[in-house]
């Protein structure tokens, strides 16, 4: 029998610690169980194993893991005996007898092999998902708890358990652990032993690294041999993962969620072959509906008319309140679909045997898993049974997906209709309250709600030249697919003879010539109408007649996003990078606004455009319980330069991690007048009153490109945050906390004083400019 050891070089256990196989623990076991004074019923077979043994000497001596170990088998199968019961089988159970320490395995069951090595050659050693250097520490970690067991008698309480994910012999994915046990194993002393204080190892954690210079692996060898024995866990497993899965489960993950769930459930029923599909029916306004993102794969549902899609979920949560037993289809035929109009698609996806499994809580139906399987009469009821464990868990899911959904229509209303924050709450309640207080014959409309002599703060966090970006973006999706047309349309050239085809290539030459250097405005919607109305067709057509270019167009259509019609990668590349720092910025805005508000209640308005933008008021008629002082007010300012520094570092670390680099600017607006806020019931936001106010709206609005006097250079610039005044008390206090933060590092020792262009309706603006620390953490 072949050792089966993991891949050369993988571990190098021979130079951590020598082990070398040997029977003698295993017949000193045996003679304890013979000596013991209640006699073992085996104790008789017992003294014939150890007899045997004793009678070759060769068997009682260390024997090294690259020895011939053909002429012990009748040894081996007598260990075997004794180990494992008479009721083991060698084509159906999974054992194995291994080298102490060492992914070496020198007996075992031939579906030990199938399962644990690549085409009977290499050990497969390390779980999927885990890193060697994992395994090397658990196994490290496994031998110091040996010796300390074995040597110094530590109480140790240890598992030997791995569990393993691998493809079984159907090709279904299976979990399986793996218990390791040494009870045959003899630790050996090189020298002396060094003494050991067992308070150490209960007073504070001793970690492998701390180990091995306290007692180096060289001062022992190892000798005996390990059981390996594995049971079949993926029912438990799969029910950890789902359990995992529900408890963790929110709006960003809750599709993969289902994914990950219906790829478990054909393993938990043990019918590899089939596919599994879950989708939530949730509740809104009383009536089940049917969230798109759960019906693009489905069976049923997974059409592109949304209008079949809604008709046929329509049908379907019919059948399921009607009858709320498990609908089994096993061939999936021409009276099946009569009588289930919904099935009408099955067989053009190929699906010949169909279960629907109705998803149920206290008479309420809250969605509904369905099997399929290409093989006629794959499916019955039967299985069914195994899901018994997993129901629950189903339930609860399904359960969690209702409350996802409230939670996503929660803050659609709030953000959209009734953008309502604590600090400003009480005065909505307020009107509310007097509302209701009126007689219903006497009321009119709400009062307003405005508050006054409030301060405006302003801060923009601006992406620099996004359009720019973005129109290269679509420039080189474009360009890129011209070229891609091009190619397909020379190809096709060479097989068929037709001279629109030549015609074809003759605008596609011209578009690309067009894009070579920048992109005229209107350009992109000319070529995104010319592969729409006149390539699209004529390659969809040529693909559905002729089976000589149906592969050079099916590799066409593989190259053009399936959501869009185009090339789309660029873009989709800028709009991740947009995104990915839009979002820290919003992150951390959130993150900072429940700390100001520890400070004073103030009313904070957060919203993005090519980046993100906020305006924040403060004053004594926001906090009606908590009198303002004008050292919150410096307090927030003083927090508001600090915090755009702090979004300046953010923004350049994460800038490597885009794939399209994405800089940002920051600009903050001094205005130290108090002005009047109301809220506009129309467009359910607060704005400001009064003409001078509005100059305050203004100004907001044109300074976003605003330059400085005379150089045409744009204020705002990367790793720089630009301050916009009016007045020269507004620069004098800026300047304080200017200076603080240079006292901290956080900014550059350089200010720059500036004037800036005249704006429409505005003038006598100025600006303050200094650099930010980027180096500083």
């Amino acid at each position: 029998m072949k050792v089966l050891t993991a891949h050369p070089g993988l571990f190098n256990d021979d130079n951590v610690i020598e082990s070398n196989i040997s029977f003698v623990p295993f017949l000193n076991f045996l003679r304890e169980k013979v000596s013991e004074e209640v006699a073992d019923p085996r104790s008789s077979f017992y003294k014939i194993i150890i007899d045997k043994f004793e009678s070759n000497p060769d068997t009682l001596k260390p024997i090294s893991d690259s020895t011939d170990l053909s002429k012990y088998k009748e040894y081996l199968d007598l260990v075997t005996a004794a180990i494992f019961p008479v009721t083991t089988n060698t084509e159906t159970d999974i054992y194995g007898i291994g080298v102490p320490y060492r992914f070496a395995i020198f007996y075992y069951s031939d579906l030990f092999k199938k399962l644990f090595s690549d085409d009977g050659k290499d050990l497969v050693a390390v779980p999927e998902g885990i890193s060697v250097q994992q395994v090397k520490k658990d196994k490290i970690t496994w031998l110091y708890k040996l010796i300390l067991e074995k040597l110094y008698h530590f109480p140790m309480n240890y598992k030997n358990d791995i569990i393993h994910t691998l493809t079984a012999p159907d090709g279904s994915k299976r979990f399986v652990k793996v218990n390791i046990d040494p009870r045959f194993v003899d630790v050996k002393v090189k020298g002396d032993l060094p003494p050991l204080d067992y308070k150490l190892f209960c007073s504070k954690q001793v970690t492998p690294e701390s180990m091995m210079n306290l007692l180096p692996p060289s001062m022992f060898e190892l000798e005996g041999f390990v059981i390996w024995t594995v049971k079949d866990v993926t029912q438990s497993e799969s029910l950890n993962t789902i359990k995992s899965l529900v408890m963790n489960m929110k709006s960003s993950n809750e599709v993969e969620s289902y994914h990950t769930v219906e790829r478990l459930i054909p393993t938990i029923l043990g019918i590899p072959e089939i596919t599994a599909h879950l989708v939530p029916f949730p509740v809104v306004n009383g009536k089940n509906v049917l969230e798109e993102q759960f019906a693009t794969t489905d069976p049923i549902l997974g059409i592109g008319n949304k209008k079949q899609q809604q008709h046929f979920f329509q049908l379907v949560l019919e059948q399921l309140k009607k009858n709320p037993n498990p609908l089994v289809i096993p061939d999936v035929d021409e009276a099946a679909i009569a009588a289930h109009p919904f099935l009408k698609y099955l067989p053009i996806k190929n699906i010949k045997s169909f279960l629907l499994c109705p998803i149920t809580h206290k008479k309420e139906v809250l969605g509904m898993l369905e099997l399929a399987c290409s093989t006629p009469n794959a499916l019955s009821a039967d299985p069914l049974w195994r899901l018994q464990n997993t129901y629950p868990l189903l339930v609860l899911m399904l359960n969690r997906s209702m409350g996802i959904l409230e939670s996503r229509l929660n803050e659609v209303i709030k953000d959209q209709f009734t953008a309502l924050q604590p600090a400003v709450e009480w005065k909505f309640v307020d009107a509310a309250w007097n509302y209701l207080l009126t007689p219903e014959d006497e009321r009119k409309d709400i009062e307003s709600i405005s508050f006054d002599e409030v301060y405006p703060l302003y801060g923009a966090i601006d992406i620099r030249n996004s359009s720019v970006q973005q129109g290269n973006a679509i420039r080189e999706d474009l360009q890129e697919q011209l070229e891609l047309i091009r190619d397909t349309l020379v190809a096709i050239g060479q097989t068929i003879h037709l001279p629109l085809l030549e015609e074809l290539l003759f605008k596609t030459n011209d578009f690309l010539n067009g894009l070579d250097n920048s992109l005229v405005a209107g350009e992109d919607m000319k070529v995104n109408e010319f592969m729409k109305q006149e390539i699209q067709p004529v390659l969809e057509h040529l693909c559905d007649g002729n089976d000589e270019l149906k592969p050079l167009l099916e590799n066409y259509f593989a190259k053009i996003d399936k959501t869009e019609g185009h090339v789309f990668k660029h873009r989709r590349e800028y709009e991740e990078s947009l995104s990915a720092i839009n979002s820290a910025i919003s992150q951390y805005l959130e993150k900072e606004r429940g700390y100001i508000q520890q400070s004073f209640p103030c009313y904070f308005e957060k919203y993005r455009t090519d980046g993100v933008e906020y305006t924040i008021y403060i004053g004594q008629s926001i906090a009606h319980e908590k009198k303002f002082d004008n050292l919150y007010l410096r307090n927030l300012r003083l927090w508001q330069l600090s915090s755009m520094a702090h979004i300046a570092r953010l923004t350049q670390k994460i800038g490597p991690k885009l794939k399209i680099p994405l800089e940002t600017t920051q600009m903050i607006l001094m205005h130290s007048t108090p002005i009047t806020i109301s809220f506009r019931s129309d467009e359910r936001r607060f704005d400001v009153e009064g003409a001078y106010n509005i100059r305050y709206e203004i100004i907001k609005k044109r300074i976003d490109k605003v330059h400085i006097k005379d150089t045409g250079e744009r204020l705002t610039q990367p790793g720089t945050i630009a301050m916009v005044y009016s007045y020269v008390r507004e620069m004098e206090e800026l300047k304080k906390y200017i200076t603080f933060l240079q006292s901290k590092n956080i900014l550059g020792p350089e200010i720059e004083e500036l004037e800036l262009e005249e704006l429409q309706g505005v003038s006598g603006l100025k600006a303050l400019r200094v650099k930010v620390n980027m180096d500083q953490q």
